[in-house]
């Protein structure tokens, strides 16, 4: 385990990269809503290029996050975003009428939450939500649910962190998990991949120059651009690119995540989510119309294939249940009244 000093300093330099990805962000426009995304060229293959693509990815895992909640926890549950971010799935669980507190260590993220919330025009049904700057472990309150999309990768030690969720749980309380699973996805799963780039690009519907299909007639060639999309989605990272999304990315992988759940809570549901298509929607180019017809036809081929086992997920879900813990006391008392 990390000591205090290092785990502070870890997580210092996290929020520091948050920081500056949210700045530039909204620096062109950006507004962290899945409901009012706006088009924006910045994004060159994020999802977040096109409102289209944010329904189509986001969309889906939102309404898993609340199909969730109905079926685990009470009506106008009390629910914890922990990693919040730009509290873009905090603020649409309290359209739904649940009453979230979301809060991240980057402070500049919980000001953008703060301002996409001032100018909320989907009141009907809401029920409440705050935002505040703070980090996992200074976390306190009692919560029906606890949801963690993307963030436990992220953190130094996750064992540790899981174990503070514990504490945040009312007894039966859920912690529903939205993390990747890099180590799940094969040179396999590149290779569709390659070859739905290729294809794309061919036609001139990716956002890279054409692809030279006579660059490929060796195969060596073609098995490096396999590599190369390969080592891109484990790593989350573009080959050009010299860091990843932030320096404690893929701090823990699928199975690491796993095993601490396990450790503190009883696993209720284990889902397979995508494979490909947040890394790949937003390359598109080409007339509107057309593209977005692409995107549904990819997005469809995504859930098919990991369903249908043709295709490895990079993302999975969990939802985990507490389970009440007995006072030793109790357990002392029913020994001696047994005796």
């Amino acid at each position: 385990m990390k000591d205090s000093t290092e785990y502070v300093n870890e997580l210092a330099s996290e929020a520091a990269a948050f920081n500056q990805r949210i700045s530039e962000r909204r620096a062109i426009g950006f507004v962290p809503d899945i409901r009012r995304a706006v088009k924006s060229d910045y994004f060159y293959k994020s999802f977040w290029r096109d409102p289209h693509y944010v329904h189509l990815y986001l969309g889906w895992v939102i309404e898993n996050h609340l199909a969730f909640l109905r079926k685990y926890a009470p009506p106008g549950a009390q629910v914890l975003d922990v990693g919040c971010g730009a509290g873009y799935f905090a603020l649409e669980l309290a359209r739904n009428g649940y009453h979230v507190i979301g809060f991240d260590i980057a402070e500049k993220a919980i000001e953008a939450a703060r301002e996409t919330l001032a100018g909320n025009p989907y009141t009907e049904g809401f029920g409440s939500l705050r935002y505040e700057v703070s980090s996992l472990l200074e976390a306190k309150g009692c919560y029906d649910a606890v949801f963690v999309s993307g963030v436990l990768h992220h953190l130094p030690d996750v064992n540790r962190a899981v174990a503070h969720l514990n504490l945040l749980l009312r007894d039966d309380g859920v912690v529903v998990a939205y993390e990747p699973c890099h180590e799940r996805w094969r040179k396999a799963d590149a290779a569709q991949v390659a070859l739905i780039r290729g294809l794309l690009s061919l036609t001139g519907h990716w956002y890279e120059k054409p692809t030279d299909a006579g660059a490929f007639k060796a195969s060596q060639a073609f098995d490096q651009f396999v590599r190369d999309i390969h080592v891109e989605y484990i790593t989350e990272r573009d080959k050009s690119e010299s860091g990843g999304q932030s320096p404690l990315d893929n701090s823990a992988d699928g199975d690491q995540i796993l095993a601490a759940l396990r450790r503190e809570f009883t696993i209720l549901e284990q889902l397979p989510a995508v494979s490909f298509i947040y890394r790949l929607l937003g390359g598109l180019r080409g007339d509107e119309k057309r593209i977005h017809r692409i995107a549904d036809f990819l997005a469809l081929y995504d859930h098919y294939a990991v369903q249908q086992g043709f295709m490895q997920p990079n993302t999975f879900y969990v939802v985990a249940k507490k389970v009440p813990r007995v006072d030793k006391r109790q357990i002392d008392q029913r020994r001696g009244d047994n005796a």
